[in-house]
């Protein structure tokens, strides 16, 4: 069974992937952060840790929105069946930038997360970076989350005694409609051990946050996996999965892909390893799950 995570950023955390174009945000990041902003990431991370979902949402305007398409309750919702299932989980964010603008404050935080999924053969142990923007602002005395967009997102399940170690290779940002390349790589020797492995790719909506998808596995002839992907000719965020599976454990990495028709920069795309020397798997047409 496939198992992707979209883990809720619920630290207070604005993050860009590109240099910060404003100005007055650059200068103002090389000064401490405001206390009240400081005090909010500090009460966000110690709340959620502690899975205290009305500690958390008391952080959280009424009219909160989210990039993914969550409401304030749908995001409490999503929030508390993702700590139902990772009973031990920590947050850990850090301020990178921010800026003040009247009565609202928008900052750039990266936040990672950490926990275990225990359970009769489902001892699953998660690590995710997270980075996104967040507006806040004054509401009865009290800073509140206003809005939130998430702008990159890594995360990595794993179980068994010695799961692959996997690095994987997929752009963060790509145009509409424009070619990528995937390239998952176990980056330990596999000796005589039979690697299986997929890629799977999501539409970021919120139905599908903490979706359990079967999965059809494939030999691989060696250590890891490679693939051409297309982006949609629409704009909007995807999921991209890698599964691999040896038999001392599993390893399920997963990345967002930004797809914007606005974006005209290079992307990722490493020249394929030559046919003579066939260590990655290509992908079949006409197969759905697959990219």
């Amino acid at each position: 069974m496939f198992k992707r995570i979209s883990l809720l950023l619920v630290s207070a955390a604005v993050a860009t992937l590109a240099p910060i174009a404003n100005p007055a945000l650059a200068a103002q990041s090389s000064k401490p952060a405001p206390a009240e902003l400081e005090n909010i990431v500090f009460a966000l991370d110690k709340a959620a840790s502690k899975q205290d979902i009305e500690t958390v949402m008391k952080y959280y305007a009424p009219t909160f929105n989210h990039s993914d398409g969550l409401t304030r309750d749908r995001y409490k919702q999503t929030l508390s069946e993702l700590w139902q299932r990772y009973k031990n989980i920590t947050y850990r964010t850090e301020i990178s930038k921010w800026e003040k603008q009247g009565d609202l404050i928008t900052a750039e935080t990266v936040t990672m997360v950490q926990g275990m999924r225990g359970a009769e053969n489902d001892n699953f142990k998660l690590d995710a970076r997270l980075i996104s923007t967040q507006t806040y602002k004054n509401i009865n005395g009290q800073l509140q989350v206003v809005s939130q967009q998430v702008l990159a997102e890594q995360s990595s399940l794993s179980t068994g005694d010695a799961p692959p170690p996997v690095k994987l290779k997929v752009p963060e940002l790509i145009g509409v409609g424009r070619q990528y390349v995937l390239d998952a790589i176990v980056t330990e020797p596999l000796g005589t051990s039979l690697l299986l492995g997929a890629a799977i790719e999501e539409p970021v909506e919120a139905k599908n946050y903490l979706n359990e998808n079967m999965i059809n596995l494939r030999p691989l002839r060696a250590g890891g996996l490679f693939k051409i992907g297309q982006a949609p000719f629409s704009s909007g965020d995807r999921w991209i999965s890698v599964v691999l599976v040896r038999e001392s454990g599993i390893t399920i990495t997963s990345q967002r892909l930004r797809v914007s028709k606005d974006f005209t920069g290079n992307q990722y795309t490493p020249l394929p390893e030559p046919d003579t020397t066939p260590s990655r798997v290509r992908p079949r047409p006409n197969n759905d799950q697959t990219l």
